[in-house]
Formats: C-alpha cells, sequence, structure tokens
C-alpha cells in the first residue's frame, strides 16, 4: 500500500524539490518501506510505499514509461485480465507490481483504462509531452485523494497534511464542511478550505487553465440478475464471494480479520479460513469486547459482549487464532489528538478507534500485514431486503404484501404489526405526510441541537434542508420502497478511504471484501424478493451460510453494540473533558461553530445511569462526544486561532 503526491506547475516557473521531499516525509509514515520521488520540467512526483503484497518487492515508485510517469496506491484484483489484454509475458509479469501493471494500462488505453481496472486505488498519471496531469479513484472510494489548485499549479496529496508542504496552500478549516459533519449530513468533500477530495469513481483531468471531473465509472450501472431457481442465487453470490475473498488474501504476510457477532465479518472470517487453509497457512480473527464482568446496560436489541457468538464461529475452523481483545478502562479522549493527526479530520466515531487501533497493534505485533472487515456487508451481501415489502405494497401486489407483513412480525415480534404496516405504506406518501405522521409517533429523527454540537446561531433558518437540496440528499425521512435505489444512496454518501488508508501507520493494509466493485453490482442487481422471504430478512446471505455460521448469529434478532463499556471510561475522565471544553472555549473558531455551553451543560448534568437510553447515548456519544473531537480538529487545523 502507498501514499502519493505531487505538484504540476503550469505558470513557467520552476519547481522546488525541497517542497517534493517534505512532502515525502510527511507521508513517509503511512509508506515505511520505501520513498520515491521524480522531478521534470515543471512536474514532480512522490510516493511512499508499505509492502503488502508479494509483488510489492518489486514495486519502483513513481513508474516511468512512454509519456506516462505514474504514482498509485492500492491493489489491482483483475491482474490475470489485465495481463492477458496488455498482451504482457506471463512469467515476467507475475513478478509485475501493481503500479508498473497500472502504467502499463495507462500508457495503453490512457484515461480509458479506468474502464478495465479492478481493486482499490487512486492514482496520478503525469504526461509531460501533453502537459496534461490525472487523478482518479476507484468507485468504492477505498483509497483516499485531496488537491489544491492556484494559479500556477496544482497539488495533490493522499492527505491533506502533505499540501501544507506547499508554499501558498492555506491551512484553515471549511465552516460548512465542518457544520454538515456536526448536522451528521454525509462529508462530501474536506474539512480543510480550498482542499479538495476527488470523489470515488472521479476522474479529474488537468490541462493548464482548463480543470474537468468525469465519473469513470458509475456505480449501479450493472445488470439486473435474474435466475430461475433460488438455489442460482446463492451458488452466484458464493462464487463473487469467493472470489472478491481471494483477491483479498493476496498478502506477503500473516492475514487477520476483524470478527464480531455478525452476519459481515462472520462470512468474511468463514470465507478466508476456509480458503487459507487449503495454503496450509493459519488466520488471526479478532474480537472487542468489553471488560472481564462487565454487565452495564446496553440499549434495547443489542448486546455487549460479543465474544462468546465469535468464539463459537473460529471454533469451527482448526486454522484461526482467536484472540478477544477487551476493554482496559480506557477514556475515548485519551486517542483522540493522535487520531486527528493520524485520520487528518475529526473521527466520526471516536469510541470505535480505540477498539479498531487496539486490534490494528496486536496484529501488527504478530506480523500481520492484511486485515479484512465486512464494513459494507450491509449494503451488499447482508442486504435485510426491508424495502421488499413497501415495494409490493406501491405495486399493488397487496396479498403477497400481506403474507410477507405477517411473516415478518411473527419473526420480529417486537414489531406491531400496525406500525410495519405505517412504515410499508407510508414509503408511497409525500414526504412532508409522512414527516408528520413520525413525529406524533415520537419516530422522528428530532431537532437539530439534540443530537449535534453545532452552533445554530451559525444557521441560517432551513440550512439543514438547504444544504441537502443542493448535493442531492433526502432528509425528508421517509420509509424506502426502492431497495436498490436506497442501497446506492447509502453506498453514494460513503467515502471510508482515510479510515481504511490510516491503518498502514501500524503496518497494514485494510482490505473489505464486502466492498468488491463486481460483489456488490451483482447484490445490487438481485431481486429484493431473493433478500426478504417469509419474515426472514436477509435471506440469501442465511441460505449461503446456514451449514456454516453458529446459530445464534443465523437466529440472532439485535445487534452487538460496539464498546459497549464507552461511558466509564468517559465517565472516568471528566476532568479532561473539563479542560478540553475550557481549551476550546479559547479558541474563536472552535467556539463560533460549536454549541458550547450546551456541552458544557452536559458534563455539569452527568448522568450516574440511564445509559442504555438513547437519548442519553444521543447527548453524550454523538453530541457530547463528536462534538469534542470536531472542536479538537478545529484546534488541529488552526492551532493559532485565539
Amino acid at each position: 500500500m502507498s501514499a502519493i503526491a505531487g505538484i504540476v506547475r503550469f505558470d513557467g516557473q520552476a519547481l522546488d524539490r525541497n517542497v517534493l521531499q517534505r512532502m515525502s516525509n510527511i507521508l513517509a509514515p503511512y509508506g515505511r518501506d520505501a520513498q520515491g520521488t521524480w522531478h521534470g520540467a515543471g512536474a514532480g512526483l512522490v510516493s511512499t510505499l508499505l509492502r503488502t503484497k508479494p509483488e510489492d518487492q518489486h514495486d519502483r515508485q513513481p513508474v516511468a514509461l512512454g509519456d506516462c510517469q505514474v504514482v498509485f496506491a492500492g491493489r489491482l484484483d483483475n491482474r490475470d485480465e489485465l495481463i492477458a489484454q496488455l498482451a504482457l509475458d506471463e512469467r515476467l509479469s507475475r513478478q509485475m507490481a501493481d503500479s508498473e501493471l497500472m502504467a502499463q494500462a495507462c500508457q495503453r488505453w490512457d484515461t480509458l483504462a479506468l474502464e478495465r481496472v479492478e481493486g482499490s486505488y487512486a492514482l496520478a498519471c503525469w504526461q509531460p509531452q501533453r502537459r496534461r496531469l490525472w487523478l482518479a479513484r476507484d468507485v468504492m472510494g477505498e483509497q483516499p485523494l485531496f488537491w489544491h489548485r492556484q494559479s500556477g499549479f496544482l497539488a495533490f496529496a493522499s492527505w491533506p497534511k502533505a499540501l501544507f508542504c506547499v508554499p501558498g496552500v492555506p491551512r484553515s478549516v471549511d465552516e460548512q464542511s465542518v457544520l454538515e459533519q456536526l448536522a451528521l449530513l454525509p462529508m462530501a468533500g474536506c474539512s480543510y478550505k480550498d482542499i479538495h477530495r476527488v470523489n470515488p469513481g472521479e476522474l479529474m483531468l488537468v490541462e493548464g487553465d482548463k480543470v474537468s471531473t468525469h465519473i469513470h465509472r458509475r456505480l449501479g450501472s450493472g445488470p439486473q440478475v435474474r435466475f430461475k431457481r433460488d438455489e442460482d442465487y446463492v451458488e452466484a453470490l458464493h462464487e463473487h464471494l469467493q472470489r472478491a475473498v481471494s483477491a483479498c488474501l493476496r498478502s506477503s504476510g500473516p492475514v487477520a480479520s476483524h470478527l464480531s457477532s455478525g452476519f459481515d465479518s462472520s462470512t468474511v472470517t468463514a470465507y478466508a479460513a476456509r480458503q487459507l487453509a487449503h495454503r496450509g497457512e493459519r488466520l488471526t480473527a479478532y474480537t472487542a469486547a468489553p471488560r472481564e464482568g462487565f454487565a452495564g446496560p446496553v440499549p434495547r436489541d443489542r448486546h455487549g459482549d460479543e465474544s462468546k457468538v465469535a468464539a463459537q464461529l473460529a471454533g469451527r475452523f482448526d486454522n484461526i487464532d482467536h484472540v478477544i481483545l477487551r476493554s482496559s478502562g480506557q477514556s475515548p479522549l485519551e486517542s483522540l489528538e493522535q487520531e486527528i493527526d493520524e485520520l487528518d479530520q475529526s473521527p466520526v466515531n471516536p469510541c470505535n478507534t480505540l477498539w479498531m487501533r487496539a486490534i490494528e497493534r496486536d496484529a501488527q505485533a504478530r506480523g500481520c500485514k492484511v486485515m479484512l472487515t465486512g464494513q459494507m456487508g450491509n449494503m451488499s451481501i447482508s442486504y435485510d431486503g426491508y424495502p421488499y415489502m413497501a415495494s409490493l405494497w406501491r405495486k399493488g401486489r397487496w396479498l403477497q404484501w400481506w403474507h410477507e407483513l405477517c411473516a415478518y412480525q411473527r419473526t420480529h415480534p417486537q414489531w406491531r404489526r400496525r406500525g410495519l404496516v405505517l412504515r410499508t405504506v407510508g414509503a408511497s406518501m409525500p414526504g412532508w405526510l409522512w414527516q408528520q405522521i413520525a413525529i406524533r409517533r415520537g419516530e422522528f429523527g428530532g431537532e437539530l441541537d439534540q443530537y449535534t454540537a453545532v452552533n445554530l446561531q451559525q444557521l441560517s433558518a432551513g440550512w439543514l434542508q438547504q444544504r441537502a437540496e443542493a448535493k442531492g440528499w433526502d432528509l425528508s425521512y421517509r420509509p424506502w420502497h426502492d431497495g436498490r435505489a436506497m442501497r446506492l444512496a447509502v453506498l453514494g454518501r460513503i467515502d471510508t478511504g482515510s479510515v481504511l488508508a490510516s491503518a498502514n501507520l501500524r503496518g497494514l493494509e485494510m482490505r473489505d471484501p464486502t466492498c468488491d466493485r463486481r460483489l456488490v453490482e451483482f447484490c445490487l442487481g438481485v431481486p429484493d424478493s431473493q433478500f426478504l422471504r417469509d419474515g426472514q430478512p436477509r435471506w440469501l446471505l442465511r441460505r449461503l451460510m446456514a451449514d456454516v455460521l453458529p446459530e445464534e448469529i443465523l437466529e440472532g434478532r439485535g445487534k452487538g453494540y460496539q464498546f459497549a463499556d464507552w461511558y466509564e471510561g468517559l465517565s472516568a475522565d471528566r476532568e479532561r473533558l473539563r479542560e478540553q471544553l475550557q481549551q476550546l472555549r479559547q479558541h474563536r473558531r472552535a467556539a463560533q461553530l460549536l454549541d458550547l455551553p450546551a456541552l458544557e451543560a452536559l458534563l455539569e448534568n452527568w448522568p450516574e445511569e440511564g445509559w442504555n437510553n438513547m437519548a442519553t447515548i444521543q447527548r453524550y456519544r454523538l453530541k457530547l462526544l463528536r462534538g469534542v473531537a470536531m472542536g479538537s480538529f478545529i484546534r488541529y487545523a488552526e492551532p493559532d486561532n485565539r
């Protein structure tokens, strides 16, 4: 895995090579094994490499090939196809690094190469003769890439912090982006002013003063999947999963995985263990759990300790080493500043970073190179199919709708039939009408100040709706009747690049087979009736894994509650919390954007119980913790703003 950066000058001025070296130094921790630079007339490229694949021993970036200078961060999953299409010598190309193979594709097909490659990547291609630069990311956005442009130059980097090495690049927060994140809107750009993000699936072309962006691959463009037999869907899903997991197992060292009590990580772990067993290799599976003896309250339909169920899955495979890492009473505030520096942004969930980093450190100590996850499974392999009932109503297939609704209520007795009827019928209502019904039933999302730390004085009337409409986000809170459209909307709002790539700092590459583009396209093309049948959500995956996953997972109704004892560490760390709020008071920009009086009131009215209450969770895990985290980022981004 790599981090990349570069500068292209269009004003005829000479390039300062010291700037390239500073960028390389900043990015070196993300690619500890090798660093390389290239400079030519008015342009320079930087690459830092973390060797995680066997072919990485041959990686020599930047790659010069014909009229292409390429830097590449990521992984190619269809190497054999590309080698055949490029008519390369098979024996020699087997040892070719992914970066060189990508450069071969760029030279042969120019930007059309992006339509042929599969995998997780961010790349830059500089073509000196044409004086043209193009930047791109894969459609799932698993590698980050940012850029800044002024009249005389354009600079890009995997992390914004490297851009600040370039003279003239400002370092200040983008107020609108910060407010959007505080309002829990999807992150659509960068938290720094005038730093822009290359979006997933986007190609950016820079030719002199002209900058244009194009979508080189759009998610959801795959065909509908229709088979005659139900069993055919199961077999097809198996084939896609087998291939996706296999691509993620190409590693130069031991492989590890996240293992919770959920469908996705359990499925990925099971598939990986079987494939590694055939190679005579072992898998280290990690489960995060609360402290020993924890019996504190957790939200309804959640379970706080996933280790026992995860152990049942691990016990079914002789080559799984199951490691349970328990909470040590840490406060989410302890590593907050380090996390902000690593991510170059405010963490979305400060609680989860504690157990994630603990897992990464242990895996690093064991020499692991790859960590498997299943973060996108809810939108692909384990999609629950819930909108299917609403679609039946909308299409006038009322007998089948009633059958599915009653079956769902039998398998989910916590749902009242009246509520299910309202939600399935509500998907066909105008948004304003459903919103009124939801408010009366107490199901609406609530006012902004109830769950976020945003300073409402900074917002005009209707700001939230205006920002959402400007970016095409639907905030009507109406249930969905089109499961495919719902999943595309969710996937379009997610950008996990920085979170995944931050594991490079611990010598690991994070890989998510459930995020494989071809697998996701297959799942998007499968009819909802395969995901929900006779009241059984995730019906497709349940059938596939019926003889693999323990009954506790297959029949489990509740979800795991990650870092269930989070409030214990935070409660014991209130003095640090008080100090941080005082520091935010003294920072002009933080005090301007955050509702600090509200956060201070939460601190002074600390609850002694009720930590499983959703209102308490909203106020303290969402509003207080995320607010303090954003304030800490603002101070990090503008240390002298007082």
